[in-house]
């Protein structure tokens, strides 16, 4: 218990299941197996090979078999039916949750548009009768309790609003560069040809080449200490920017800027997987990019008003006061706030406002979602462990995912710059004008988003909002190429540029539901998917997007289209994938799946150790 003024400052929360070893407390009618190693943690490698476990203690309470734990397995390991019956106990133990109900579900006569139900393995038929429509952002399921829904009110305010302040904190400077470059910033320092371009693409490569040690810091270090610091950082040189005399020494602001921004968005969803449930987690997200939109029209607003307010007073140019209103209002309080409210991982909790109960809670819900947030120091494998990059790389669903996310990033029209260059290159509109109505499109964003989002959740669906938003931007930016259209028709494609972005709530959603099984290979995964997406975007849109094709862009927009389709299409692959991978973990997520036409019987464990009830689910015998 920590006492006196420490209380306040953010302290790992260690509860009492965290020291006391767990012992056995199921009668001899049920079977339990309990696996540990000197330190305490359980063996990992276990339902693998048994071998791993000789000379370490073992004690299992079962129908069959039973033995004093003070005997060695490899006493033991001799006798070949033992094994068997060893790893299948094991493995059973594994599966099996008590209280949790399970479906039999007999796959013969399965129809073929089933495989559009993309949660048809991820949840049983309990978990979706259990569930109220209206309640999709709360879901109050038969295995819940007022509890947990106070605890996701909180995690809700600690956690979504943060990163959704964070996000907002970093999407200001982002826009604000835009915004300053329409702003007489290209003029006071001299910029020309595709200095914007080359600018933003040298700001890209420093947040590349620094999400790379995320790899290795994400999974070992808490994220309240890493994440604030490097918002320091990025405060820094937001004030930087400022005093900038040349472009050159802005191009190194910008870029020592990025790299402080290096990891805040995978380290933001890496942390929000850990805490929220899959059918919460779209909803939460889609805050985390509002955040994003609001940043645009924050930006542009706020750049108007200190244009004409502000603009020379005190010798300072109206684009120079918003890289120091940005970093002093805008930046250094979001970092400051960081180090107290973000909690960690449920499994190594940092929280002043988490009670040990909540947290308790959240690492039950962790496991009845399969979700595996943290690994001990001592068991987490060195970065250049070969074992580790071929578990990322010799499985389609990093590539897989890699392609998914690249198009996403190069499908984006909303960020390109192009709405506000076009604006500007109207005479009809003045300097302010431009700046007020460059925020309209970031505007409708928010609805684009919430809809995607908020659907995902609604309807346990991501994928159908994930094409619509790719059809609308493929419309979008097919209207772009022509250009020769009507005045409404291209105000019409502007304004839906930003159904680019709007199913990318969606997309993280799936990768961090795709990852939650291995905390460590999530780290890496997660940033080498990001660190590979934006490598492609720090190149692709100096080819696509030069600025001396300002303000028709047709090769940018053909580009978009380009991806969007792709995007569009693979879509459905990645579903085939995400289908069956849930189906390998179906057990894990209640459902406990043979297929009589194919001449499968109903596992024997159903009989063994389960027992059917009233409501007609399976629960583990008590």
């Amino acid at each position: 218990m920590v006492t006196g003024w420490k209380r306040y400052i953010p302290h790992l929360r260690v509860l009492p299941e965290d020291t006391i070893p767990s012992s056995v407390e199921d009668g001899d009618d049920a079977m339990v197996v309990s696996l540990k190693d000197s330190d305490g943690d359980y063996d990992d490698d276990t339902d693998e090979n048994p071998k791993h476990l000789t000379g370490k203690q073992v004690d299992i309470i079962d129908k069959t078999v039973s033995f004093d734990s003070n005997e060695q397995l490899e006493d033991v390991t001799r006798d070949k039916s033992f094994i068997d019956h060893y790893q299948e106990a094991t493995h059973r133990y594994n599966q099996l949750e008590k209280d949790i109900p399970y479906e039999l579900r007999d796959e013969a006569g399965r129809p073929w548009w089933k495989f559009f139900d993309e949660f048809e393995y991820r949840v049983n038929k309990q978990y979706r009768k259990s569930r109220k429509w209206y309640e999709f952002i709360y879901p109050n399921h038969t295995t819940q309790n007022p509890a947990e829904r106070r605890l996701l009110y909180k995690l809700d305010v600690l956690i979504t609003f943060y990163f959704f302040l964070l996000s907002w904190s970093k999407s200001v400077d982002t826009s604000n560069y835009t915004n300053a470059y329409v702003s007489h910033m290209k003029e006071d320092l001299k910029m020309k040809g595709d200095d914007y371009i080359n600018t933003s693409t040298i700001s890209n490569v420093g947040a590349i080449v620094f999400q790379l040690p995320f790899m290795y810091l994400l999974p070992r270090f808490p994220a309240h200490i890493l994440l604030p610091m490097m918002d320091m950082g990025w405060t820094w040189f937001t004030f930087a920017c400022y005093r900038a005399k040349t472009l050159s020494e802005l191009q190194g602001y910008r870029f020592i800027l990025n790299a402080f921004g290096a990891a805040y968005y995978p380290v933001s969803q890496y942390i929000m997987g850990c805490w929220y449930a899959p059918d919460e987690l779209s909803s939460r997200v889609c805050l985390f990019f509002c955040g994003n939109l609001l940043g645009s029209v924050t930006s542009g607003l706020l750049q108007g008003r200190i244009f004409s307010a502000l603009d020379g007073r005190h010798g300072l140019a109206g684009w120079r006061w918003m890289f120091l209103i940005d970093a002093m209002a805008v930046s250094l309080p979001t970092a400051i706030i960081g180090f107290f409210v973000v909690p960690g991982i449920p499994s190594k909790c940092y929280s002043l406002f988490l009670t040990d109960e909540e947290i308790k809670l959240a690492r039950i819900r962790n496991k009845r979602n399969q979700i595996k947030d943290g690994i001990r120091k001592s068991k987490l494998k060195p970065l250049w462990d070969k074992s580790l990059w071929k578990s990322v790389l010799l499985k389609p669903t990093f590539w897989v995912l890699c392609i998914f996310d690249m198009c996403s990033w190069n499908n984006m029209t909303a960020y390109s710059g192009s709405y506000a260059l076009w604006l500007k290159s109207n005479t009809n509109y003045s300097i302010v004008q431009v700046n007020n109505l460059s925020v309209l499109p970031a505007c409708l964003g928010f609805a684009y988003v919430f809809f995607c989002a908020l659907g995902a959740d609604l309807f346990h669906c991501k994928w159908i909002f994930m094409v619509f938003a790719a059809i609308m931007n493929t419309t979008s930016c097919a209207i772009l190429i022509k250009w020769n259209v009507t005045h409404s028709a291209k105000w019409f494609a502007f304004l839906t540029t930003y159904f680019s972005v709007a199913a990318s709530p969606c997309l993280w959603s799936y990768i961090n539901d795709f990852l939650r099984f291995d905390p460590q290979i999530k780290a890496v995964t997660w940033i080498a998917i990001y660190s590979f997406s934006q490598s492609t975007n720090a190149w692709i849109p100096k080819l696509a997007w030069p600025t001396t094709e300002s303000p028709r862009f047709k090769t940018g927009y053909t580009v978009s289209l380009i991806f969007g389709v792709i995007y569009g299409l693979w879509t459905f692959v990645v579903l085939y994938l995400y289908k069956r991978n849930e189906k390998q973990h179906a057990l894990g997520n209640g459902i406990i799946l043979y297929d009589s036409s194919q001449n499968d019987v109903v596992p024997e464990f159903v009989e063994t150790d389960l027992e059917q009830r009233e409501d007609g689910y399976y629960y583990v015998k008590k």
